[in-house]
């Protein structure tokens, strides 16, 4: 069984399923409070990681002699107990996919 991640989220919590396996005994019965662990930090500051990824990405894109028409971006993350969240080395790896779509104005 992957293990259960909860994060923090402005109304209440939120939890991800890691591609971590579970260590130690698993009880028949118990609640989910149980089986999560919980990470004490935020799932916005877990998920700033995809900021330096976005700005680069459009950074290079920037800069072309010919700007393209839109710019799209996806990758996968995988979430991690004692990391927070990191791109999956491919989008079975990851827990969420993040679509990034820019447009000119």
């Amino acid at each position: 069984m992957n293990k259960l991640i909860e994060f923090n989220v402005p109304n209440g919590t939120v939890v991800v399923e890691s591609q971590e396996d579970v260590t130690g005994t698993i009880v028949r019965g118990a609640g989910l409070s149980q089986l999560t662990e919980k990470v004490g930090k935020s799932l916005v500051d877990t998920l700033s990681v995809i900021r330096p990824v976005a700005e680069a990405a459009l950074s290079a894109c920037g800069d072309l002699a010919t700007v393209p028409e839109t710019v799209e971006v996806e990758f996968a993350l995988k979430f991690d107990v004692h990391i927070g969240a990191m791109i999956a080395h491919s989008s079975a790896d990851g827990s969420m996919r993040i679509k990034l779509v820019w447009k000119p104005k």
